[in-house]
């Protein structure tokens, strides 16, 4: 049997867990579905990871800091239209780069539970927070919607579209995201 190294556990059971949790949902893939299918006991499972919850911490850790990084930079362009586009452009090229991750977070209730709750609050702040960058300064109710409508438009397709090729999506999502707000 080949010698893994600690960290190739680590990453092999994070994989394996975006497999079980995009095919069964995150509530009905078990720790000992995980262990099962990466080769090891679930007491190693355990020595890796404290729970199922942390598992799904670590496996959308890395876009949910690539979504905030995004905002947080937009936030600092110096016109609106220009922050605009950054937070669209940006969050849209995160979601895809992840689309199988992101997929798991938009498409599966099952994620937002008690034990999970730092983790979507995390994304829910930050969805946020691209919302209002959208909205533009002294926005107002109508403005809000429509910034939560092009947000929407932009990244949730991608978790349903995933025959179409990145480029040609991204350029419809966009364009799709930018009629919505250019509406008045």
């Amino acid at each position: 049997m080949p010698r893994h190294e600690p960290g190739d556990t680590r990453r092999r059971i994070i994989e394996t867990a975006r497999e079980l949790f995009t095919t069964q949902t995150y509530r009905a893939a078990s720790m000992r579905d995980i262990a099962e299918r990466v080769g090891i006991t679930k007491p190693s499972l355990y020595h890796h990871f404290r729970s199922k919850s942390e598992i799904l911490a670590s496996l959308v850790g890395p876009p949910i800091d690539q979504l905030a990084s995004t905002v947080a930079d937009a936030a600092t362009c110096p016109t609106d239209a220009e922050t605009r586009q950054r937070v669209l452009e940006g969050c849209l090229d995160v979601v895809l780069a992840h689309r199988e991750t992101m997929a798991l977070l938009l498409r599966d209730a099952s994620v937002y539970g008690d034990e999970t709750t730092e983790v979507m609050s995390r994304v829910v702040t930050i969805v946020n927070r691209a919302i209002d960058l959208l909205a533009g300064p002294d926005p107002d109710w109508r403005r809000r919607v429509r910034a939560a409508q092009a947000f929407a438009a932009a990244t949730d397709p991608v978790s349903q579209l995933s025959d179409v090729p990145v480029d040609d999506l991204r350029a419809e999502l966009l364009r799709g995201a930018h009629a919505i707000l250019a509406l008045e």
